[in-house]
């Protein structure tokens, strides 16, 4: 597995040394804790306090490869996670059952709160709308979960130990990335769709399922009429 000394043995490890892997010393602990408390919330909020505009998709791209090279390397991890299909197809039912729900809920709090953004984008944006829902699952959604969800389950299980905990670290992060958007409206969104995405990936380990499902729920913020909230272009 990778550790801050660098690649350690690339011989295969039984469940049981996978398993082992999770256990850190007590230095090795704390370092973990303070590398993901600075890359996950210090960096976003360097971000949000600068007046300056990075390319967000050059960031999550630059994120996305950094991380999938520290999977590939860390013999401890089971690369299926990235996509396992049989995972998606067993628990897509489930996850749709809880969209469906979720979209009645929403959909009818944007309807009564702020009926003047109801289905905006579809409405007065279509081209915008329609170029999201081409491109936001591939460039946005994928990326995003191999980093919040796969990563930070490998990386840091032994920092969060107990299944509670490590769903709530995950949430917590990706709730976090999105203070760069200065408004609550995208941290509590991003708070519910973290816990919900944390808790697929633990039950199914398919970042394909926690993929499928995020798409839907962030296709359904931008279309509801709440897409102003997690893009800058808005």
């Amino acid at each position: 597995m990778w550790s801050r000394r660098g690649f350690m043995s690339m011989e295969g490890t039984s469940p049981a040394q996978a398993a082992a892997t999770a256990a850190l010393d007590g230095g090795e602990r704390r370092y973990r804790l303070v590398e993901f408390v600075a890359l996950f919330f210090g960096l976003p909020a360097i971000l949000a306090a600068t007046p300056l505009k990075f390319p967000l998709l050059v960031m999550l791209f630059s994120a996305l490869i950094v991380c999938t090279i520290m999977l590939w390397f860390d013999r401890s991890f089971d690369r299926r996670s990235l996509w396992n299909s049989a995972g998606a197809k067993a628990g897509f039912v489930g996850a749709l059952a809880l969209w469906v729900l979720g979209a009645v809920v929403l959909g009818s709090m944007v309807h009564w709160l702020t009926p003047e953004r109801w289905l905006y984008l579809p409405r007065e944006r279509t081209g915008l709308w329609l170029l999201i829902c081409a491109v936001y699952p591939i460039l946005s959604v994928y990326p995003q979960n191999v980093v919040y969800r796969a990563f930070v389950f490998q990386r840091y299980r032994g920092v969060f130990r107990g299944e509670s905990a490590m769903v709530w670290a995950s949430a917590l992060a990706f709730c976090w990335a999105h203070v760069i958007f200065h408004n609550w409206v995208a941290l509590a969104l991003t708070l519910a769709g973290g816990l919900i995405f944390a808790r697929t990936y633990q039950t199914s380990r398919s970042v394909l399922l926690v993929s499928i499902e995020h798409a839907l729920y962030g296709l359904l913020v931008f279309t509801v009429g709440l897409g102003h909230t997690i893009y800058l272009g808005g």
